[in-house]
């Protein structure tokens, strides 16, 4: 296998112009790991992505030409070679699990030195069933990017200057630099704006939910957050103190398939829980997650931790993102009939996430508590 991984291809490739158009662009790119991460998950077969980045003086012309050379005459054909720009190039190895990502590795490394070529080289290993659904904790640590019992990385050669990083949850290749910042910048105005605006919405739910339910004011939850990072969630309380403890034996009564629990007529939300969920006043304090760059004002709604971890790997694509306050989903539950829907609505927003569309839920989410459905 490894031997057809790393055949030389016949022929000589150009490497001037022609050379370059040979090479996909970060946006042909990002959409081939898109459906290579589509397939892989389907099949539940790993694949990798080489980087290179190009230092000093190799990033002058003769030191791009030569780096382009070797890709195209020491790959194979079927895998993607593209030009990210600012002096790095990537390469897609589809259906390559990391044993075979680390030989690329090895292999371009001796080449680049063969050259004379300055290189920072990394892989990653996108595994469908990296991570562990119901034995791992929320405190951190892995975060579980590692298979179960699968803890032998250092029995294979680390190459110089190069990273190997396994994941199950992380995007394969991010957004650009300017969508993330507009987003946040979005975020941070937003969130400070409706904090400010609806200050006297929440003093008065403050003393509504202390005057009427002993206990605390806020609910906290662990949520599983963009690549898996659980972070934990405000909200005002709107059921009694030991609601958690309850749900096991209310588990039975969910009208919600799937890992997600949900009934009607709770019987642990409180009288003021009622009209705070309806007019979704308990959500609010969700504005401080933003600020902290745990949610964003739109994104999937974030799961509590272990219905997260329970959901099937197609669904995990969701953590591409972060968690929002409203999507898709938050507007329109009544088209998500089961789970799946949902997760599929929330997957529409991670392949078509764009500023004016979420400008657009934002408006459309400020009809919901008007109706009466943000408790549904």
């Amino acid at each position: 296998m490894l031997g057809a991984l790393l055949r030389p291809l016949s022929g000589v490739w150009p490497v001037g112009n022609d050379g370059d158009s040979l090479l996909l662009t970060l946006t042909e790119f990002n959409r081939e790991v898109s459906r290579e991460r589509i397939r892989a998950t389907r099949r539940s077969f790993p694949f990798c992505i080489v980087t290179i980045r190009l230092l000093g003086a190799s990033r002058r012309r003769k030191g791009r030409n030569a780096l382009i050379r070797i890709l195209h005459r020491h790959l194979r054909i079927t895998d993607q070679k593209a030009d990210l720009g600012k002096h790095e190039f990537a390469v897609l190895l589809v259906d390559t699990p990391e044993m075979g990502g680390r030989s690329v590795l090895d292999r371009m490394s001796q080449l680049c030195d063969a050259a004379n070529l300055a290189v920072q080289l990394s892989l990653r290993v996108h595994d469908p069933d990296g991570f562990r659904s119901d034995s791992d904790d929320h405190s951190g640590g892995s975060g579980g990017r590692r298979r179960v019992g699968d803890d032998g990385v250092a029995q294979w050669l680390r190459v110089d200057h190069a990273e190997v990083e396994v994941t199950a949850e992380k995007p394969m290749v991010s957004r650009s630099l300017s969508q993330g910042l507009a987003k946040r910048v979005v975020d941070i105005v937003g969130a400070g704006a409706g904090l400010i605006a609806a200050s006297p919405v929440l003093i008065t739910a403050m003393i509504a939910v202390k005057a009427t339910s002993p206990g605390p004011i806020f609910f906290r939850q662990t949520r599983e957050g963009r690549g898996g990072k659980p972070f934990t969630i405000y909200k005002f309380r709107s059921m009694v103190v030991d609601a958690e403890a309850k749900q096991a034996a209310l588990r039975a009564e969910s009208h919600r398939d799937g890992p997600a629990f949900k009934i009607k007529n709770d019987p642990r939300v409180t009288r003021v829980g009622h009209f705070l969920r309806a007019s979704c006043i308990d959500e609010l304090p969700q504005l401080i997650n933003v600020l902290r760059g745990d949610m964003s004002l739109v994104g999937p709604r974030p799961l509590p931790w272990h219905e997260s971890r329970a959901c099937n790997r197609w669904h995990r694509r969701r953590l591409d993102v972060r968690p929002g306050m409203t999507c898709h989903w938050q507007i329109n539950k009544a088209k998500a009939e089961t789970f799946d829907d949902w997760m599929r609505m929330d997957l529409q927003y991670v392949d078509r996430n764009n500023f004016w569309q979420d400008l657009r839920l934002i408006f459309s989410t400020v009809l919901v508590p008007m109706t009466g459905r943000g408790g549904d």
